[in-house]
């Protein structure tokens, strides 16, 4: 299996106003936005790679909603059966708008929400949930929900990130370039999937 390092490039503009101004905190201010930008770029290429590579557990009835009964078909599904253990790398990973739908099914009461109302935890069938706005928001041929043991997510990086200032700068801006190399591959597929809503 092949980790061949993309690399990827992201740029900070500071304009010469903001340069000028000492009590901004302008490193905490690049420190911060690069360090978001980073990891967002980390979950894209995680939650991409499981969308790839991932086993399809679930095909749910419907293309706009997940129905009582179908995340248990995701998480008793005999092949990931066999990867799941008592580690904590078992999560699911989906949508806070997706997680919330799930929790407010109802039967005679909240199928997946704790009990009594107004108590809530982030967990669904035993397994902790994990949100990340990469997943696809629920809709016809959606991935909308994963769930499985993550720690057969491999991953490599390179150990350094590169930074430049742009010298081809625009008019009033201050360009900061910064680029990094990483990839994600999933080495079991059956150790991962989700669950996908129909095309109709």
């Amino acid at each position: 299996m092949a980790f061949t390092l993309g690399f990827y490039t992201r740029a900070v503009e500071l304009t010469t106003q903001l340069m000028r101004d000492e009590d901004v905190n302008l490193m905490g201010y690049i420190a911060d936005k690069i360090s978001r930008e980073y990891a967002q770029t980390h979950n894209s290429l995680l939650i991409t790679e499981a969308a790839a590579s991932g086993t399809a557990l679930k095909t749910y009835a419907s293309a706009t909603a997940i129905a009582a009964g179908e995340p248990e078909d995701i998480v008793f599904n005999d092949t990931l059966s066999y990867y799941l253990d008592e580690s904590n790398s078992n999560a699911w990973v989906t949508r806070p708008s997706t997680f919330g739908n799930i929790a407010s099914i109802t039967g005679n009461a909240r199928l997946y929400a704790e009990t009594p109302g107004g108590s809530f935890g982030r967990e669904l069938l035993g397994y902790p949930v994990l949100y990340s706005n990469q997943v696809t928001a629920t809709a016809a041929s959606a991935k909308d929900l994963y769930f499985g043991n993550w720690y057969y997510m491999g991953y490599r990086e390179d150990p350094t990130i590169n930074l430049l200032v742009n010298p081809y700068r625009s008019p009033g801006l201050t360009i900061l370039e910064y680029s990094f190399g990483a990839v994600y591959k999933l080495r079991q597929a059956g150790a991962l999937g989700y669950g996908v809503h129909p095309s109709a």
